[in-house]
């Protein structure tokens, strides 16, 4: 249940299954100690319940996109709407110290402390930051070691086919819920 300022307290609605989206088996089972300022920071700016549900989001791959700058990762996460949604997390300066700051286009904003969506592409983020050293160079705001290439589609291609591995009907049994896509037959565009 998530709190409602105006009418007190209701029922979130349930997330949508994915297919395709990037797994990661164990999330917080990380070493690097950058990964480790990932997950510390998400459990400094998140309460226990959404880090909970962010955990889920990543084991279950709610997350269909990953990409990494400078100091940032974006990422597509699909939730409880038809559309993703869009998450940022951003190393910023505050009061003299490193911080993370995260945004998501959520109903939940991110504004106090961050939403289910952010702790999930931080259990992602410290996942790839903690198995690829380019990932960790670009999160650093080092230059990528030569030898190594910078996160391709391919690396993610390793945690999608942990989801391959549970059949579409099997993800589907397990998802909160299964919404159609609005085509002719439902009245939706083209109807």
């Amino acid at each position: 249940m998530s709190p409602d300022r105006e009418r007190g307290w209701f029922q979130a609605k349930p997330r949508i299954a994915v297919e395709g989206g990037v797994v990661v088996p164990k999330p917080g089972k990380v070493d690097d100690p950058d990964a480790l300022d990932l997950i510390h920071a998400a459990e400094m700016e998140g309460r226990p319940p959404i880090l909970s549900r962010g955990r889920t989001y990543a084991r279950q791959g709610q997350v269909i996109g990953v990409e990494i700058g400078a100091e940032q990762f974006t990422a597509s996460i699909q939730g409880s709407a038809r559309q993703p949604y869009e998450v940022r997390l951003t190393k910023t300066m505050i009061s003299g110290s490193d911080r993370i700051h995260a945004s998501c286009t959520c109903p939940y904003t991110c504004d106090y402390d961050w939403c289910k969506h952010a702790a999930a592409l931080a259990y992602v983020a410290a996942f790839l930051v903690d198995a690829q050293p380019a990932t960790r160079a670009l999160w650093a705001g080092e230059e990528p070691p030569r030898e190594v290439e910078p996160l391709q589609a391919a690396d993610l291609e390793v945690l999608r086919k942990v989801a391959e591995s549970a059949t579409f009907a099997q993800r589907v049994a397990g998802a909160d819920l299964i919404v159609p896509w609005p085509g002719p037959e439902l009245g939706g565009p083209g109807a």
